[in-house]
């Protein structure tokens, strides 16, 4: 069927939006999307892109308590499939990343659709692209470019598309609004008094797995990492990740999952009082 689906990680666009219009990393309470506004605006670029008639738009995102008021609207919006990824914590349930591109995968193989517009930046979505090529389906890739030129787009993503291009700052500033705490000017990003800052939310992010593991686990975590390990166990990881992105309602970019580790390691380090300086 020569039709065009869009598929956006509402993770990604909410976190690359926020720095492209602010010109800082901030949570996700810090605008507020005109979800009708911009749907048109992406439908018609997708269309552009690919020569196509629409399909219908795919929206991801996750949550851990069921849909908020505002995937309720977005679900009423025509031409939209909301998809929600249930997670939690230990990682048990399908993920946003597996929804996509199993709807991917299974759209080519039905020939449902000729081509992808596909508004994301994470590697791991790059398994439904090439899915999604075997069956013939052409992936046009959309990103949003960082002001500060950092990439935020899979360098492996970027060479699997078809075709790659950008909504720029200026664009997304039309269904965007930034929400008043961003605009006093005595914010900061280092808003750690902030009752929703990143780093608050981190924090919690962390309490929250610590409150969830057994006594005995924990002792086995403080006694490696007093022993001179350089991370945390794998699977303690795992739960950090999902806590972090569940606080702050997006994916966490690099230096905030190093700081979600290192404020793990120092609260185990305060509770126990015998980890030496420096342990990770």
């Amino acid at each position: 069927m020569n039709r065009v689906a869009v598929f956006i990680d509402a993770g990604y666009l909410y976190a690359a939006s926020i720095k492209a219009v602010t010109g800082m990393k901030q949570s996700r309470s810090a605008i507020t999307l005109a979800y009708e506004d911009f749907l048109p605006f992406i439908i018609e670029r997708a269309q552009h892109l690919s020569g196509r008639e629409l399909l219908r738009v795919y929206w991801y995102d996750g949550t851990s308590t069921g849909p908020t008021g505002a995937h309720r609207k977005l679900a009423y919006q025509a031409n939209v499939k909301l998809r929600l990824g249930m997670v939690s914590l230990s990682g048990e349930q399908r993920g946003v990343d597996s929804l996509l591109i199993m709807d991917m995968a299974n759209l080519a193989q039905n020939r449902a659709m000729s081509d992808v517009v596909l508004l994301t930046g994470d590697e791991d979505i790059r398994v439904g692209v090439v899915l999604a090529q075997q069956y013939g389906v052409r992936v046009h890739l959309v990103g949003i470019p960082d002001p500060e030129g950092e990439r935020n787009q899979s360098s492996m993503l970027l060479q699997e598309a078809d075709t790659t291009s950008f909504i720029q700052g200026e664009d997304l500033a039309r269904f965007i609004s930034v929400n008043e705490r961003i605009n006093d000017e005595t914010d900061s990003f280092d808003d750690s008094d902030s009752n929703d800052s990143p780093s608050t939310l981190l924090h919690e992010a962390v309490q929250l797995v610590l409150s969830g593991l057994p006594i005995d686990e924990l002792e086995q975590i403080r006694e490696s990492l007093g022993a001179g390990a350089q991370s945390v166990p794998a699977q303690i990881d795992r739960q950090l990740l999902i806590a972090g992105r569940q606080r702050l309602q997006r994916d966490l970019v690099g230096y905030e999952k190093r700081q979600l580790r290192n404020l793990f390691s120092q609260e185990l380090r305060r509770q126990n009082g015998a980890l030496p300086d420096g342990s990770e």
